[in-house]
């Protein structure tokens, strides 16, 4: 281990209606690993984003200390499936440490952290996939994750969780049609509904205009664990062979909006009208439409205004959002890299090819989310988070594997501009469950527990404790004396489902409550408590 101080070299962009952009290159970090599908991600479970890559010999990870510096730590072992096309993360196991999955040209592999993140194992599965982008979402919605990879040459592959970090190939966890040139998959909601959609950017070489294999699709969930493809009945079945596709919210108006980077044809920006139909804007952007060839394809608020930028290998590398559906391109020395907050400060920092790219900021104010699933999976991957305040809304989704190869931030990240307040944050789980705080402070990166905005806070938390929790069958409370007690028991949702009494042995029976998260609710000495317990 080392700690590296950081020297950099200023790369000034020039300012102009918006707010200034500027990055420092810190110089390259672990100069003698290789840069193979950079990935910005806590791994030690401190809630940092740390430097990762992956090479044949081992794992080198950058963990940030929190003061400017990093501890350097090289982890030897063998990789067979070294990524040279992609790599996602998140918490397969659960165990607290994330893992990754891996793509090549040949296999797809999984990379698990031990039980106290200071080593790795490599499982590797034998068919062959060329991958393209790997993903790593809860796509059955059961409350672990699963794994989706593009595939060049045949049909992409599916990798079922089976609720301990086990993975296996099944094609039934997402039917997709089985066709080549699948280049990246993006999760995503795009039609508001609560579950998780998936768009497959398609590029098919050698493929002519019109050709099937280059149809981008997109897998509308239906929320009962099927998929269908309609992106023709979107406008979102583009045909010129496309590399990867970014949603965001660029116009802060409760719906992502999409910007695809194509190879032949023209590029396309994709205005949601909010029922989840699209239509191309691009004309009126100040995007060139005609600045074709980008691979990387990514976004995200670098300036903290309250508006979500793009970042990708155009002529421009950065497009500024200006507001109104227009951006303003500025030029950077680097098109593109893992994108993640690797010195606390609240702005987006860039990781390529062993540099640092930190990002100087501004005045802007901000704030970041972690999540912390229960029901849901662990790192809170296919959540929604929104934002308000004076300017309105912002939405995020916490996404592992965006772009086309890089891994970046499990932590959500929103620029707020001038503003110095937040009036609430609202966190919508894959489980259902929805979280709600008032008046957020700012300038700080909040840690959010899967319903802790719904429990009590007043003085009985500390005096009754609820057990065993996740229960089968019986809540019992530690506080004696409760016996006959009227009890409510309530859903996520604020239903009261059940309506009972505290038994003689001081307990109540949900055996017949279905499994998910519930809240029981009393009055104990004129005061009213509420309690949350899983039920298995």
């Amino acid at each position: 281990m080392k700690n590296l101080l950081l020297i950099g070299i200023a790369l000034v962009v020039s300012s102009m209606s918006f707010a200034q952009v500027t990055f420092t290159n810190q110089g390259n970090l672990l100069a003698n690993y290789p840069d193979n599908s950079e990935t910005a991600v806590d791994m030690n479970g401190d809630w940092m984003d740390d430097y990762v890559r992956v090479s044949a010999n081992g794992v080198g990870i950058d963990y940030q200390v929190g003061d400017g510096t990093f501890n350097s730590v090289f982890y030897p072992v063998t990789i067979a499936n070294v990524p040279n096309w992609s790599v996602a993360a998140g918490d397969l196991d659960e165990n607290g440490y994330n893992d990754l999955v891996l793509g090549n040209g040949q296999r797809v592999s999984f990379l698990y952290a031990n039980a106290n993140g200071t080593a790795y194992t490599e499982t590797t599965f034998p068919e062959f996939i060329f991958s393209q982008r790997s993903t790593m979402n809860d796509i059955d919605n059961d409350g672990d994750l699963d794994s989706f990879v593009c595939h060049d040459i045949d049909l992409s592959h599916p990798y079922r969780n089976d609720g301990t970090g086990t993975m296996t190939l099944d094609q039934t966890l997402i039917v997709t049609l089985d066709r080549p040139g699948n280049y990246a998959a993006i999760w995503v909601d795009y039609d508001n509904d609560g579950d998780s959609d998936m768009y497959l950017t398609k590029c098919r070489g050698g493929a002519a205009p019109g050709d099937p294999n280059r149809d981008n699709a997109m897998y509308t969930n239906n929320g009962d664990g099927t998929f269908t493809e309609n992106g023709l009945d979107i406008n979102m079945r583009d045909n010129a062979q496309s590399w990867s596709t970014v949603f965001e919210d660029f116009d802060n108006d409760g719906d992502f909006d999409a910007f695809i980077v194509n190879h032949d044809f023209q590029n396309r920006f994709m205005l949601n009208d909010g029922t989840g139909m699209f239509t191309d804007i691009i004309g009126t952007t100040g995007i060139d439409p005609n600045d074709l060839g980008a691979w990387e394809n990514q976004a995200g608020d670098f300036n903290n205004d309250g508006f979500v930028d793009i970042f990708s290998e155009l002529s421009k590398e950065l497009y500024l959002n200006n507001g109104d559906l227009t951006f303003t391109g500025i030029d950077l020395s680097f098109d593109e890299g893992a994108i993640g907050d690797f010195n606390g400060d609240g702005f987006l920092d860039v990781v390529n090819n062993g540099n640092l790219y930190i990002n100087d900021g501004n005045p802007n104010n901000w704030v970041k989310i972690g999540l912390e699933g229960v029901q849901s999976n662990l790192n809170g991957i296919g959540a929604r988070i929104e934002i308000y305040g004076d300017w309105g809304m912002q939405i995020r989704e916490v996404r592992s594997g965006q772009g086309f190869s890089h891994m970046n931030s499990l932590v959500a990240h929103f620029g707020i501009g001038t503003a110095t307040t937040i009036d609430q944050i609202v966190i919508k789980w894959p489980s259902g469950v929805v979280d709600t705080y008032d008046d957020p402070d700012t300038n700080v990166q909040h840690i959010y527990v899967e319903g802790g905005s719904l429990g009590s806070d007043d003085f009985l938390a500390n005096t009754i404790n609820v057990y065993p929790n996740p229960t089968s069958d019986m809540i019992n409370f530690s506080l004696n004396g409760l016996e006959d007690t009227t009890v409510n028991v309530v859903d996520v949702a604020g239903k009261i489902v059940m309506n009972t009494v505290i038994s003689s042995e001081n307990n109540i029976d949900v055996s017949s409550l279905k499994s998910g998260v519930y809240f029981v609710q009393m009055e104990v000495e004129g005061r009213q408590a509420s309690y949350k317990f899983i039920k298995k």
